[in-house]
């Protein structure tokens, strides 16, 4: 599975340690669906029950298991531990995750071209 190293712009504080450099990886299959579940919430209409899943959520859930380390601090990362990051360094690794991804779909691509 590919990965990529993302050096962050103010990066991740945990305990002492400001981390500067992250890795992701490429998403699976697993990760959207652990993503999914975990996203999931009831709620009650007018005409009862539903079942839904925030888009927000979902990609947030998806990004974290994406991450494999954050300086030597091993991933996933937790959601309270996202929210520690600085937005532009959210958006680093949203960008570096969508980079992988359509670099997956252009092989993919290439390879059904054979």
């Amino acid at each position: 599975m590919a990965t990529v190293k993302v050096v962050l712009k103010t990066g991740l504080t945990i305990g002492e340690a400001v981390h500067l450099e992250a890795e992701i990886r490429e998403a699976s299959a697993g990760d959207l669906i652990e993503a999914t579940d975990e996203s999931e919430k009831v709620i009650k209409t007018p005409d009862g029950y539903q079942l839904i899943a925030s888009p927000t959520l979902v990609g947030l859930n998806v990004l974290r298991r994406q991450i494999v380390r954050v300086g030597d601090y091993a991933g996933p990362l937790s959601i309270a531990e996202l929210k520690k990051l600085s937005s532009a360094d959210l958006s680093l690794l949203q960008e570096s995750a969508e980079q992988l991804e359509t670099a997956s779909l252009a092989g993919l691509a290439a390879r059904g071209c054979d």
